[in-house]
């Protein structure tokens, strides 16, 4: 049976070939494994070491692209941050760079910031401003006194130009306001060299656009009164003695607040409303 044979001894050598061309040995083993081992994640540990029965067992150690110094030591400071981050607006949480979580996300909002919910410098940015135009100082943090004043806006208009141009006079009352923290008090001061109570509200609204009668009761006929609760930041908010008349007067700043000249001794400042018995009004 000489075909057959033939047959048989062909089929063999065309095994043998086939087996010694597909399977890779020494060096071309190697080049074969090198290329095809996936690439290690940017993001994995700084030194990914794994153990591989290579060369009688020797351990492989590849080294990853090493983390950035912020991503390395955050792991504290993120779970601090997302935790002021989800805290309850109504706590008025101190809020700052790299928090992250819905009261970020009520902040952008309430200031036209993309609210991605991350405080980042954009959101720095808008709080500072929001803060100057309240008269408060430029941290570009979420202070308690940061979340008053927003809270006022909030439930006043004040916010996305909700008050059309009441309160672009307003915010440049206020502008104005914190300008002249620390001036002197003086009796009969109507210039930065030193101000009386009415002599720092009338110089204050001349620089924001409206004219004041002189003293603290002419400036209070001459105004539309207001409750507390139609009271905006940038109005003028009267001190009335137990029988009804105006002794002192000073600009409404929001939260229970106003920039004033108190008296003697003391310079221009922000400070709490101190009495129940006051009165709002808007020129």
């Amino acid at each position: 049976m000489p075909v057959t044979a033939r047959r048989t001894a062909l089929h063999g050598a065309v095994s043998q070939i086939s087996e010694s061309s597909t399977r890779p040995s020494g060096r071309t083993l190697a080049r074969h494994r090198k290329t095809s081992k996936p690439a290690t994640p940017r993001a994995a540990a700084a030194v990914l070491t794994v153990g591989l029965a290579v060369s009688g067992g020797a351990a492989l150690t590849v080294a990853a692209p090493a983390e950035s110094a912020h991503a390395a030591g955050t792991s504290k400071t993120t779970s601090a941050a997302w935790a002021r981050g989800n805290k309850p607006i109504s706590t008025k949480p101190h809020l700052r760079y790299a928090d992250a979580g819905s009261a970020v996300r009520y902040v952008q909002r309430s200031l036209d910031v993309p609210a991605g919910g991350w405080y980042g410098s954009a959101t720095r940015t808008a709080v500072a401003k929001f803060q100057r135009s309240v008269g408060l100082p430029r941290t570009g943090t979420m202070t308690v006194n940061t979340w008053r004043s927003l809270f006022y806006a909030a439930n006043h208009g004040l916010l996305h130009g909700g008050a059309g141009k009441s309160s672009t006079f307003q915010a440049r009352v206020l502008k104005e306001a914190a300008k002249l923290r620390g001036t002197p008090y003086r009796y009969g001061g109507t210039t930065p060299r030193g101000f009386d109570c009415s002599g720092y509200t009338g110089y204050v609204y001349k620089k924001a656009g409206k004219k004041l009668p002189r003293t603290s009761r002419q400036q209070y006929a001459a105004t539309k009164h207001l409750s507390r609760k139609a009271a905006k930041p940038g109005d003028l908010v009267f001190f009335k003695s137990g029988g009804g008349s105006v002794y002192h007067v000073g600009i409404y700043a929001g939260g229970n607040m106003l920039w004033h000249a108190s008296k003697p001794g003391r310079p221009v400042a922000k400070a709490k409303i101190w009495s129940s018995n006051v009165a709002f009004g808007r020129k």
